[in-house]
């Protein structure tokens, strides 16, 4: 048999082998699809026959955000000191792993679980009228973003994000005396997160299956949710490492609960 016609028949049968996977990878994804469908209208149908309403908008058909761990960033800690104390600082090891950064605007002290305190020489940070303002200017100095929980008398609570995304329980409570930022105190993410291959997710099927099954545990009765933020929950270690799993915050017409997203544990949130 001459080469060429040879060739365009192996072009040929892999232009054939080629096609015939492809149709076998889309069948897969199409049957893949239409089960996942048929799990979520199940799903939604469990939760109307045990009386619970719920808004399918409201409520994530995936679970998106992956287990991380973050390592202690002296480094880290000493430019956020810096930050908030405007200049170079003096690094104190107090024992114990716990850090203290001071200057003549103050001193910051950080701890190995994430909690830290401040207190800042008068008028380093205006909190006049725009009290508010004066606040946040102090938290971002040192690099904590975050959200606005609510005002108090005297200052403001902050709840740490990390890329937008809410650590549930990292806070920072910023008190104003005579007109400035006082005092700072809280707990906040020791390091940069990074992927923890060793823990995986569950399902959104399985963690709304979990939560009614949790709350009846817990000896509550639930007839609506809702809403639901995803978020992280923060656990620090005696080493400085910190975990970060991924949790549900759901809302519903008795309370607030969380739902661990790794291992479908359910708690109320007081």
């Amino acid at each position: 048999m001459p080469w060429t016609k040879l060739k365009n028949m192996i072009l040929l049968i892999l232009v054939v082998a080629n096609i015939s996977l492809l149709g076998l990878v889309v069948s897969q994804n199409l049957q893949s699809s239409r089960q996942s469908s048929k799990t979520w209208e199940n799903t939604l149908l469990f939760l109307s026959e045990r009386g619970v309403q719920v808004d399918e908008e409201k409520i994530p058909q995936s679970i998106d955000l992956l287990p991380q761990t973050a390592e202690r960033d002296l480094e880290e800690e000493q430019q956020a000191a810096a930050g908030l104390l405007r200049g170079d600082v003096e690094t104190e090891a107090r024992g114990g792993e716990i850090y203290r950064y001071s200057n003549g605007q103050g001193w910051v002290q950080f701890h190995s679980d994430g909690t830290f305190s401040a207190q800042l020489e008068p008028g380093v940070y205006s909190a006049g009228e725009e009290q508010t303002a004066g606040c946040l200017a102090a938290l971002a100095a040192m690099g904590f973003a975050g959200t606005q929980l609510k005002e108090t008398e005297d200052g403001i609570i902050v709840q740490q994000t990390w890329d937008t995304t809410p650590l549930f329980g990292q806070q920072a409570n910023v008190v104003c005396v005579d007109g400035s930022v006082s005092t700072i105190t809280g707990r906040r993410l020791v390091g940069q997160p990074k992927p923890d291959p060793a823990r995986e997710t569950i399902t959104a099927p399985t963690a709304l299956i979990r939560f009614l099954n949790g709350i009846s545990a817990l000896g509550d009765v639930c007839n609506r949710i809702d809403t639901i933020e995803t978020g992280y929950l923060c656990a620090a270690s005696l080493s400085g490492s910190m975990t970060l799993t991924p949790v549900w915050q759901i809302t519903t017409d008795i309370g607030t609960y969380q739902l661990d997203t790794v291992t479908g544990s359910v708690w109320r949130v007081e």
